[in-house]
């Protein structure tokens, strides 16, 4: 595996529920963040998935 595969194959994504609990917001709190395009999530199917960098942006853009 080349290191430019690596990375992607490293890359984490959670699901809402774990957002949910590392953010200690509530998942329809999540759900509606995704909904209004202001967190980015991927979907597999049914699966909604987000990554850390994703959620880093979107709490770096919801500070006041």
């Amino acid at each position: 595996m080349t290191p430019s595969n690596r990375s992607a194959v490293e890359k984490r994504l959670f699901t809402v529920t774990q957002i949910a609990e590392m953010t200690s917001l509530s998942e329809a709190t999540i759900r509606r963040a995704i909904r209004d395009e202001k967190l980015k999530a991927h979907y597999f199917g049914d699966a909604v998935r987000i990554s850390i960098e994703d959620l880093d942006a979107y709490l770096i853009a919801s500070r006041r």
